[in-house]
């Protein structure tokens, strides 16, 4: 049987969230050059996958656009914790927000450094994915 499936990694861990059809299951997965190996609830399944269409969605995610970079939500939860105020200088690699999903705290970190110019979120508000939480500005040297 094939089903149409989406998989998004949620901030840098292991873990990933697949879609299918109208159901969100949180999984663990391991990668492979093209494809995901992805066990859930002891079943094994394999995803196939475009590398090349993943890796460029995530370098465009990893650098300014127009001297902008946005966090945005890569799941469905409630903010537990919101680590960064407008101001606050982030370096990459940073906790920017922590997400409850599914019982699970996910954390979410900037992918490049700057300074946060705008938080949309507060604690315990609920976010969608793709929903913007922060935007950094880029730090411009004097």
């Amino acid at each position: 049987m094939t089903y149409v499936a989406g998989l998004r990694r949620i901030g840098d861990s292991p873990r990933y969230v697949l879609t299918l059809d109208d159901r969100v299951i949180e999984v663990l997965v391991e990668e492979e050059p093209l494809a995901f190996n992805v066990t859930i609830a002891g079943r094994a399944y394999e995803v196939a996958t475009s590398r090349r269409h993943g890796a460029r969605r995530r370098e465009e995610g990893d650098k300014f656009t127009a001297g902008r970079w946005r966090l945005v939500a890569p799941l469905t939860g409630v903010v537990s914790e919101v680590r960064v105020a407008v101001g606050d200088t982030v370096a990459e690699g940073d906790i920017l927000v922590v997400v409850e999903a599914m019982k699970m705290l996910n954390e979410l970190r900037a992918r490049v450094s700057g300074i946060a110019d705008v938080v949309h979120i507060a604690a315990r508000d609920r976010v969608e994915i793709g929903q913007t939480l922060v935007e950094l500005r880029e730090a411009i040297a004097p």
